[in-house]
């Protein structure tokens, strides 16, 4: 460290050092003028004339200050004291992720607060064209307030393949501290936590920070880090050519958890979520389900396929559960044999609310569109389940169990949350509420195609696209927001002239192409 206390960086005056590392050196501060304690990154005398390093250091300076968000270290101040350039930042109270991890994984509803708090901070980031590339246990600050994400705007760096002892590149902290900065000239961060685009010298962008976090969740759940190696070469090649452990083997931890992690570790950017943004939507589902209470019996099963109308099954179940006998409604009407099901799932997905009931005599009869839909494809040999969907809707699990062949839903079957009660309401607050409903159903879509790559999605809208156009650009936009859903997912149109599946060609139309993709399930189970 090569400034001593008492030094003067402008108004700055250093009492002590935080850390340092190839590419800059963390002061403890006063700032004279406010009497408040701040901390100061210096860019080192031996890089000042460097322009590549003065460059970077510039970077991360515009990089923290266009960047508003509470768990992200704001930028205090700039300046430039006696060639020495330097950043200033609040000294937060708190140690580092990593010193954290030195005692042993998280307890889980601190992880996931922690994720979720570090991926809204990258949703923000990402949303502003900015590319963390160094996200690491190092980076993130616990303290009382949440955690921070620091060092924003590092550089790209070229590969180094040496055989130096895998683990943190550069490290010289003052006691209790540690600040694991990136040493010049090798490569952008920690090899633990980059993912196998940055190993390979390629771009990195939004997904490669997808890349370190699921990386980071792994470690504060676990405990360990996905993947580790005696030496960097050996660590470099697990991290391109092997999957890391399941999380669940050894962990008493969440299904989800564990497949949201593994959707982040993907190999390939095209396969992990897609944005921040979805994963921090999983990850607050994820924790609102850890956090109930467990309940003293398991929920009913669903009801499977029946052909009349619901509220009719649901009452038949309800009084034979009363008997005590265990029944499964199938399009025959029979209870199926135990053990596993050869025939394919239709799964049908809407919502009971009267204005996403399309047809007037199925809505008078207490039943949804769904019912009209098992009427139609009653003579396929598939097994038909129906889920009910609600603004408190939560059995993403419980749906991938079952494995289906064809997720078919309303497009609007989370919309009842946008519907007040009052008209004027209900017009004055659409554009908030819409949104969210929205979003709700694509995110489901994704999770279930990047956790099934057999289930076929079609979805159904009356209203929701004003041409054909507006119905192929929002498969276009599904289909960017999530890769996995590319070639499985069709949307239908219901004509408003005949807004109903008990019109013939309208039930001919969304039968054609159910049977279609059920099809292409089975030529694709036979190759």
């Amino acid at each position: 460290m090569s400034l001593a206390p008492g030094t003067r960086l402008g108004p700055y005056e250093i009492l002590s050092p935080l850390g340092a590392g190839g590419m800059g050196e963390v002061y403890r501060a006063t700032d004279t003028r406010l009497d408040r304690v701040v901390a100061i990154k210096v860019l080192p005398g031996g890089l000042a004339s460097d322009p590549p390093s003065r460059e970077r250091f510039e970077r991360e300076a515009r990089a923290i200050s266009a960047i508003e968000h509470p768990n992200i270290c704001p930028l205090y101040d700039v300046g430039e004291a006696e060639g020495r350039a330097y950043l200033v930042m609040p000294c937060l109270d708190g140690e580092t992720l990593a010193c954290r991890l030195e005692r042993g994984a998280l307890p889980l509803s601190q992880a996931l607060r922690i994720a979720i708090e570090i991926a809204d901070a990258l949703d923000r980031a990402h949303r502003l064209g900015i590319v963390h590339r160094d996200l690491k246990p190092g980076n993130i600050m616990l303290t009382k307030s949440g955690a921070r994400l620091l060092d924003f705007g590092l550089a790209k760096r070229s590969v180094s393949l040496s055989a130096r002892p895998a683990g943190d590149l550069t490290i010289e902290a003052a006691p209790g501290r540690t600040k694991a900065l990136t040493e010049r000239g090798t490569i952008l961060g920690t090899f633990h936590y980059m993912a196998p685009e940055q190993l390979r010298g390629e771009d990195a962008d939004a997904r490669s920070d997808i890349y370190a976090l699921g990386a980071v969740i792994y470690e504060m759940v676990s405990g360990r880090r996905p993947f580790v190696a005696t030496d960097t070469a050996t660590l470099i090649a697990a991290i391109l050519e092997r999957d890391a452990a399941p999380l669940a083997a050894a962990e008493p931890l969440p299904e989800r958890l564990d497949r949201a992690v593994r959707a982040c570790l993907e190999k390939h950017p095209a396969d992990r979520w897609q944005s921040a943004r979805d994963l921090l939507r999983e990850l607050q589902w994820i924790a609102d389900e850890s956090s109930r209470p467990a309940t003293a019996a398991p929920a009913a099963p669903a009801i499977r396929g029946f052909s009349g109308r619901g509220w009719l099954a649901a009452a038949a179940v309800a009084a034979l559960a009363v008997l005590g006998a265990a029944v499964i409604w199938t399009v025959s009407g029979r209870v199926p044999a135990a053990g596993p099901v050869a025939a394919p799932i239709v799964v049908m997905m809407d919502s009971t609310h009267p204005a996403r009931v399309y047809d007037p005599a199925t809505l008078k009869a207490g039943g949804t569109n769904a019912d009209d839909l098992t009427d139609l494809l009653r003579d396929q040999p598939a097994e038909l389940l129906k889920e009910t969907a609600s603004t408190s809707w939560r059995r993403e699990d419980q749906l991938l169990k079952e494995n289906p062949s064809v997720f078919l839903v309303h497009r609007s079957c989370f919309y009842d949350a946008t519907l007040l009660g009052d008209p004027v309401l209900d017009d004055k607050y659409a554009g908030l509420l819409y949104p969210p409903a929205a979003d709700k159903l694509e995110v489901l879509l994704g999770y279930l195609a990047l956790a099934n790559p057999r289930t076929r999605f079609v979805v159904y809208s009356r209203g929701s696209w004003k041409s054909d156009a507006d119905r192929d650009a929002w498969v276009g936009g599904m289909t960017k927001r999530f890769p996995q859903l590319a070639g499985r997912l069709v949307a239908y149109k219901v004509p408003l002239d005949r807004a109903t599946f008990r019109h013939p060609q309208t039930g001919a139309e969304i039968k054609a192409i159910v049977v279609r993709q059920l099809a292409m399930v089975a030529g694709a189970a036979t190759k």
